[in-house]
């Protein structure tokens, strides 16, 4: 009911907001394009437009990828604007005159750059790989060379601070609770399936990736690690423009990506389509012993080698288009979907020992399986201007709904010692469910004053999942349906949110403080067993962000807030899902939300040198978790509420432009996480000392030739009860363009020496196992792509409004 009524509020803001500000609008507009002394665009160089008689400043922009830059309903009179690139000298454009409903258009500006040459390279202002800002750090993806041709979960393990483990469940410096979004929408997957839907995604879709640790009340209350958006390219000139991309990769199994992009855009519409299909097949090799002990004396020992490859056949198409009702509003729909089909084959051998290392049996465990992934989404979004000086609403609305089929078959088989047949079990699994996500919100700001401003919204979600997965025992053709395995679970979930910013300048500090508040009303059922519970809170986030500039070179920011993490739809489903013969994961339904208390320190001296300290404390952490019986040799992965869980760190970059031809991103991220709580009578109390480094380098070897040089190390760290072995990944490549410019060439070669793979050791109980995954992370690839068509620069589509429920389906996308 409280949703309908959201929805109907929703629609008399866009309906009364359209019929009162669609008419009376001039077109006093100021625009340029800011290019480099090859033609090359000039992006995010600073403009700003100023007082001719007191050199005032009117408004300040950032010109765009392209290097357009506009100022809208600039009021008649006389100005110059300034212009700043980094690497660039400052241009200034003087003798602006703006007339009564007149587009003043000053065409192509050409920047100087510091130092025009050296030797035969030509300087020109390219993006970093990485580029740090206080609230989020950026890694351009569409400009680096060694992640062409990757999937998007190649391009995570690569992120500074973030980790895949052997599941393919990521973590940000040792931290779960991370927040995966596209576009700023969540993937509406988690744990596994998440990982499966990102090694089928092509990196040629992706434009960029934020990794915001701190977010402001302005987004969803969840995530204690913070925030992973992925941003996907979209249309930005005038006219007909488009693009076409293909790629191979060769590691032990091949990889092959294409992707198409059209758009069309005028002064009154933009009409913009994509589509991206990807052909890549992949392995994990999980090798791991796993000893039990009872009153420490060893009783028997496990060895398995699990191998399991998993091709995927993924199709994305993307479907849009923007409408400019007047100069100061604008609506804009977008549908996209995600059809992702795998056929995962698994084979396990294991052989058993006893305590005193003589065979005991052996098992073989087999899994063939057809998966399919279905999603599709719909997005409308309102946006409207009321002036200049910054009043601004938008409005979202948005629909989802994921479904996933499979149809599983698992046999095993037991040998003695010898090697003789012992028995055969064969049981097969069929798995419906679907998920649907409605999800209306609206964000208001506007200016307080000359240095001040206020950001207000609120929103609303509904999510209703339903999953059933019914398994069957064979004997000969007979089949029998299995209470054990199977499971009907249906869920819904309704999230009511509301939030204030208020952000001020003073003469060397700005600061904003903001409160979100989320209440949220539950309803989870077992069908099968008739267990059934409901939740309803109301819960609190205040957070505070403080900047105090020293001096023109060193400034201070300080940030705080409170974040809550709910439990994924799936981490609470019971059912158990067969690993191999002795292991099983299954959710749980008691699972608590947890919270977390989060605070950074950060320093930064000339936007090159960034020192940062951070602490954070969690409350009823939900943690992954191996818990192992020694008794009935079975171990199970599931997800648990630890009693609490404290987490320090202090990280280093520095990122420059060390010559004309060498830019430099490199840092090290030290993090020191403690693990408090019992599970299972078993107390916990574990700490472990980490540090991650990394280094991104381009060269600019000469016009049209660059070369990219990427390294990461990641020491051994505490993931939850697991502590990870050390790992490192050396990356390399080479791009050239070609065709004036328009098509480029790349080759490159990830995990050089293949140790990019994850290795551990978990001790729980009476139980150690000692475990590798290794996966297909060296892969040589090329890349060929071509642009075409011409236009000057326009808007970047927007971001859509549906946030954080949908992570946590484990459903589709």
């Amino acid at each position: 009911m409280k949703a309908k009524v959201v929805i109907a509020l929703t629609f008399f803001l866009l309906t009364f907001t359209f019929t009162t500000h669609a008419k009376g609008f001039n077109d006093q507009n100021i625009t340029g394009i800011l290019i480099d002394e090859n033609s090359a665009p000039v992006p995010f160089a600073t403009v700003a437009l100023r007082n001719a008689n007191d050199s005032s400043l009117v408004k300040g922009e950032l010109s765009d990828d392209n290097g357009a830059f506009t100022f809208l309903q600039v009021n008649e009179g006389h100005y110059f604007i300034e212009i700043q690139g980094i690497g660039f000298d400052k241009e200034l454009r003087t003798a602006i005159t703006v007339s009564a409903n007149q587009v003043t258009d000053l065409g192509k500006i050409t920047l100087k750059p510091k130092s025009t040459s050296l030797q035969t390279v030509n300087v020109v202002a390219d993006k970093l790989f990485i580029e740090r800002h206080l609230d989020k750090t950026v890694i351009n993806i569409e400009n680096s060379i060694i992640q062409t041709n990757s999937s998007v979960i190649e391009v995570m393990e690569k992120l500074p601070g973030v980790q895949v483990n052997q599941d393919g469940i990521i973590s940000l410096k040792g931290r779960q609770g991370v927040i995966i979004t596209i576009d700023g929408k969540p993937t509406g997957l988690s744990g596994q399936d998440l990982g499966n839907l990102l090694k089928g995604m092509p990196s040629s879709n992706i434009q960029k990736i934020e990794i915001i640790t701190n977010p402001s009340s302005r987004y969803d209350a969840a995530g204690n690690a913070g925030i992973i958006n992925i941003v996907t390219k979209k249309n930005k000139r005038t006219g007909f423009n488009g693009s076409i991309s293909t790629g191979y990769g060769q590691g032990r199994y091949s990889k092959f990506s294409t992707s198409a992009n059209l758009s069309y855009k005028s002064k009154w519409y933009n009409l913009f389509m994509s589509y991206s299909y990807a052909k890549r097949k992949g392995f994990n090799n999980l090798m791991l012993t796993r000893k039990f002990y009872s009153n420490d004396t060893l009783g028997s020992v496990f060895e398995t080698n699990n191998y399991i490859t998993f091709p995927f056949e993924t199709h994305n198409p993307r479907l849009g288009a923007d409408f400019t009702l007047s100069p100061k509003s604008s609506v804009s729909v977008l549908a996209t979907g995600v059809s992702n089909k795998f056929n995962p084959k698994g084979d396990n051998h294991t052989d058993i020992y006893n305590g005193e290392n003589a065979k005991m049996g052996a098992y073989e465990f087999t899994n063939r399986s057809k998966d399919s992934w279905i999603n599709y989404s719909f997005n409308t979004q309102f946006r409207h201007q009321f002036d200049t000086t910054g009043k601004e609403l938008t409005v979202d609305l948005d629909y989802a709904n994921y479904m996933n089929n499979a149809e599983q078959l698992f046999t095993n088989t037991v040998t003695d010692h010898t090697g003789t047949f012992l028995s055969k079990d064969v049981f097969k699994g069929d798995q419906q469910a679907h998920l649907d996500i409605k999800s209306a919100k609206a964000d208001y700001t506007q200016t307080i004053g000359e240095k001040a401003r206020l950001e207000a919204g609120g929103k609303s979600s509904l999510v209703r999942g339903d999953s059933d997965i019914k398994f069957y025992n064979q004997t000969n053709e007979d089949m029998k349906f299995d209470t054990s395995r199977s499971n009907h679970f249906i869920y819904s979930e309704l999230i009511n949110a509301a939030y204030i910013n208020v952000n001020k300048e003073f003469k060397k500090f700005s600061g904003q403080i903001g409160l979100r508040a989320e209440q949220t009303v539950a309803d989870g059922e077992q069908v099968l067993t008739g267990y059934t519970f409901s939740r309803n809170y109301l819960q609190l986030f205040p957070s505070a962000f403080v900047d105090y500039k020293l001096n023109e070179k060193n400034s201070l920011n300080l940030s705080a807030g409170r974040r809550i993490d709910r439990p994924g739809y799936q981490q609470m489903d019971p059912f158990r899902r067969m690993i191999d013969a002795t292991t099983y994961s299954e959710g749980n339904p008691y699972l608590l939300p947890q919270i977390t208390y989060n605070s950074e320190l950060t320093y930064s001296y000339n936007n090159a040198v960034f020192l940062s300290a951070g602490y954070s404390k969690t409350y009823d952490n939900i943690t992954d978790m191996l818990i192992q019986d020694a008794v009935k040799k079975v171990t199970v992965q599931t997800v648990v509420n630890l009693d609490e869980a404290d987490f320090y760190s202090l990280n280093l970059t520095y990122s420059k432009r060390l010559t004309g031809w060498w830019n430099t991103n490199s840092g090290i991220q030290s993090y020191y996480g403690i693990y408090k709580g019992t599970v299972n009578d078993y107390s916990i109390h574990a700490g472990q000392p980490s540090f991650t480094l990394t280094t991104s380098n381009n060269f600019f070897i000469r016009d049209g030739l660059s070369m990219e040089a990427n390294f990461n190390y990641n020491h051994k760290n505490l993931y939850g009860v697991t502590l990870m072995n050390r790992m490192y990944n050396l990356s390399l490549g080479i791009q050239k363009q070609l065709l004036k410019k328009q098509a480029t060439l790349t080759l490159n070669v990830s995990d050089l020496f293949w140790k990019a793979y994850p290795s551990g050791h978990t001790q729980f109980g009476n139980v150690d196992e000692f475990w590798t995954a290794k996966r297909d992370t060296r892969v040589v690839n090329i890349n060929f792509s071509y642009r075409f068509g011409k236009g000057q620069a326009a808007k970047m589509r927007r971001n859509t409004g549906a946030d954080e429920e949908k992570r946590r389906t484990g459903v589709g996308s």
